[in-house]
């Protein structure tokens, strides 16, 4: 079953992040919610009204992109897409020049109108993909995977664009990815599923605050022996999330139920093990580290 009695309420408004390892039901979701799969039992509900009794209403009011779904012809050039996708939306006339040129201009993408699909980079095909989304300005964008591919400029540019889309254009945004940096960046609430289940439904800051753990950067002189990696390790209220050579120096990742763990094992490297502790910079919590360890305990 890859997803099991899952139950989201999503306001207008809102940007939604979906997190989840793979295979977690994240992409069945997106594409129950577009029609593409039919749940074996519960419904789903696009503006207040059941999903099956007012199929064609719900679809006209959702823009979608699957990862890796194709969703523009690219043997056609940009422009022509918009005016093919609109009329497939039933969007024509004045009314889709003026939000063709519109969505140009918002996702910075005039100077392609012309290009053919083909001839686009794999990120400006995305980029493209959200576009087409968009053309009949639908009040649900489910988006899967929004940045991939893009360059940092252009994810910078999308990310940005999503949170207008929702603050000034009052549209719901359901978005999954691997780069959980974007869903801590702009999403208002963040829902957690493994193994089908929701495991975890709340505002971002809720879910970045409720472990109740402190996070520290520690940057050492050198690199600590094995055998006192594996102690910070297997430590008791303490977590080493991460260790590594940065630069000359040896930066340490941790995280602590209780602050006197981490310095009671920083005072033993430096009585038994001679090593300089250069910095101890409390870090913000990350939602990388709090998803792993919501999925495997």
């Amino acid at each position: 079953m890859a997803v099991d009695d899952i139950s989201l309420d999503i306001r207008k408004g809102e940007v939604i992040g979906l997190l989840g390892p793979n295979g977690a039901g994240k992409t069945t979701i997106l594409k129950m919610i577009c029609g593409l799969l039919k749940p074996t039992r519960g419904e789903i509900f696009i503006n207040g009204k059941p999903f099956e009794k007012n199929r064609s209403e719900s679809l006209a009011s959702i823009g979608a992109v699957l990862e890796g779904s194709r969703n523009s012809v690219w043997s056609m050039t940009v422009m022509q897409n918009l005016r093919y996708f609109g009329y497939l939306k039933n969007v024509h006339g004045q009314e889709l020049k003026s939000r063709s040129g519109m969505l140009l201009r918002f996702f910075d993408f005039e100077h392609k109108k012309n290009d053919l699909v083909k001839s686009l980079s794999s990120g400006m095909r995305q980029k493209l993909a959200i576009i087409l989304a968009l053309i009949n300005a639908p009040d649900l964008v489910l988006l899967d995977e929004p940045t991939f591919g893009l360059d940092v400029q252009s994810a910078r540019l999308v990310k940005q664009r999503i949170v207008e889309l929702a603050q000034n254009d009052n549209k719901t945004i359901l978005l999954t990815t691997h780069q959980i940096n974007i869903v801590q960046e702009i999403s208002d609430r963040v829902a957690i599923i493994n193994n089908g289940k929701l495991i975890a439904f709340e505002k971002t800051e809720s879910i970045l605050h409720q472990m109740g753990k402190e996070y520290y950067i520690i940057k050492l002189s050198r690199r600590p022996d094995e055998s006192v990696l594996k102690s910070l390790a297997t430590a008791k209220n303490l977590e080493l999330l991460q260790n590594k050579n940065i630069n000359g120096e040896f930066v340490l990742h941790l995280a602590s139920d209780h602050n006197n763990s981490i310095f009671e094992i920083l005072q033993s490297l430096i009585d038994k093990k001679k090593i300089t502790i250069l910095s101890i910079n409390k870090s913000e919590p990350n939602l990388e580290d709090i998803l792993v360890d919501m999925v495997t305990n």
